[in-house]
């Protein structure tokens, strides 16, 4: 036994549902709506070794700086105006929820987190120890009154959105939401850290704003990923910080990994310059609202009134209600022995409550169109089944 070896945070930390059925989908008669890939056949081939850069050496902690650069320009579209100096590059956008817990979370602290929320930044906050606290939200983003109640009575250091095609829920935020929390957090000095891993995956005209251009006094770390839109398996992401965090940030990621894969970087920097990532965009935001709109025909045919869902905007995910009664462990059970994999709603709620076991949250980024309707017929068939018990 090791026990006695480990921190208490680490013998508390629950794993991952999502890589956990990971396995799952990779089989091949596995229908697999449960995990957020995007889809191989759209990702671009990887460049030539003999047109990137050479990256064989050591490099910089923050990340290339040509790459580090292009991300100064991309938030800049977004209305959020930094500098190089206040970008640094990571491991996936999950490196830097690690960093960023690791730089200002520990067991005296308090964040609050949307209801639900995603469940792997659920995982990086407990393992320092922090307490989460969830506010209840809804289709036009987090309740401001709640928020209120939540930091009068909490006293959190920090605020962890996703206003972007939430994960799980899909809802984007409207920029009424997102200025009446921007300005409640100027007022109460909270740090908010937004997380923005969708906003390519654009299907309808929908506000975008980074909450964090909105702040005038608050602090503020804001998340971006290349992984939705290019190549997962690199895992290439990106912080942009207000500048008083920058050399920490810097810091803690020496500490940990010295610096993210060169190659990676090289890659992602080459064809953002390539000239050809607005036109994949394009192509990418076709298919995808096209499979969008294929599983909510398929959901409403197979399942009527007996499910609720809301048309997401964007992203890749449903999140859908299930019946009263109906289990939503239960389903996945039923599911994969039908070989159709679905993901349970339980872990994407970090405080009890009793809708945590009433959804399921399905993507359709991955599978082709025909698959998604054999998978939601089959899950339909679940469904039914479980409510006739």
């Amino acid at each position: 036994m090791i026990s006695h070896l480990l921190t208490s945070h680490t013998q508390k930390i629950e794993t991952s549902l999502v890589r956990e059925l990971l396995h799952y989908s990779q089989q091949p008669d596995v229908l697999s709506l449960a995990g957020g890939l995007p889809d191989e056949k759209y990702m671009p081939a990887y460049p030539s070794l003999d047109v990137l850069a050479d990256s064989r050496q050591y490099g910089p902690s923050e990340g290339e700086i040509r790459l580090r650069e292009q991300v100064v320009s991309i938030v800049a579209d977004r209305g959020l105006s930094t500098v190089a100096d206040d970008v640094l590059i990571t491991t996936g956008s999950q490196q830097g929820l690690d960093i960023i817990s690791r730089l200002i979370l520990d067991g005296d602290s308090t964040i609050l987190t949307e209801q639900p929320t995603y469940l792997a930044a659920c995982q990086v906050f407990s393992l320092q120890g922090a307490t989460i606290h969830d506010v209840a939200s809804d289709a036009q983003g987090m309740s401001l009154e709640a928020l209120r109640q939540a930091i009068d009575a909490h006293h959190p250091k920090a605020l962890y959105l996703i206003p972007n095609f939430q994960n799980p829920a899909g809802h984007c935020y409207s920029l009424q939401r997102r200025r009446e929390i921007a300005a409640l957090l100027d007022e109460k000095g909270i740090l908010l850290i937004e997380d923005d891993p969708y906003r390519d995956l654009c299907y309808e005209q929908v506000d975008l704003t980074p909450i964090c251009s909105l702040l005038k006094t608050a602090p503020w770390l804001y998340l971006g990923s290349f992984s939705k839109v290019l190549w997962p398996g690199v895992r290439t992401g990106y912080s942009v910080s207000c500048p008083a965090f920058s050399p920490y940030l810097v810091k803690v990621k020496q500490a940990i990994d010295l610096h993210t894969n060169r190659l990676g970087q090289e890659m992602v920097s080459y064809f953002l310059s390539s000239g050809g990532f607005p036109a994949h965009l394009v192509t990418l935001k076709e298919v995808y609202k096209h499979k969008r709109d294929v599983m909510a025909q398929a959901l409403s045919s197979e399942l009527g009134d007996l499910v609720t869902f809301a048309l997401p905007a964007g992203g890749m995910f449903f999140w859908l209600r299930l019946p009263d009664g109906v289990s939503s462990t239960l389903v996945l059970e039923e599911a994969l022995r039908e070989n159709v994999l679905v993901l349970p709603g339980v872990p994407f709620f970090p405080s009890e409550s009793p809708l945590k076991d009433s959804f399921l949250r399905l993507s359709f980024a991955r599978v082709s169109l025909d698959d998604i309707n054999k998978a939601v017929a089959v899950l339909a068939g679940v469904i039914k089944r479980l409510l006739t018990k």
